[in-house]
């Protein structure tokens, strides 16, 4: 998998529609401590209690990002024949234990600072 520049990541960021609660995820993602986040707080960050919300809006959010520039999604671990879509966002910490956390990719990162977002 190959990510993407902060510039390619700039200008699908311009394009795509975020919706206030990803804007909210997205948000506490880039905030979050070496940008590690699990999406139990994904979902608390837009006032939700059950992490299978922000599965399915951040998962939507990484699809929408991704394929406004052909992103190649990594494939879903644990869904065979399904793809990964907050990849596009960033990839599982290697260094943690417990609940699955997300860390945004630095191009990705980059992109949200030069935009001035948060």
């Amino acid at each position: 998998m190959n990510v993407i520049s902060s510039e390619k990541y700039e200008n699908a960021l311009k394009q795509i529609s975020i919706s206030d609660k990803q804007k909210l995820m997205l948000k506490a993602h880039y905030e979050a401590p070496n940008r590690s986040i699990t999406y139990t707080q994904l979902a608390q960050a837009a006032g939700y209690d059950d992490y299978a919300v922000a599965n399915r809006l951040y998962g939507q959010l990484g699809r929408d990002l991704g394929e406004a520039v052909s992103f190649q999604f990594a494939d879903a671990e644990t869904r065979p024949g399904e793809k990964f879509y907050s990849s596009s966002i960033g990839m599982p910490n290697a260094y943690t234990t417990g609940e699955f956390q997300l860390v945004m990719h630095h191009e990705l990162s980059k992109a949200i600072q030069n935009l001035q977002m948060f």
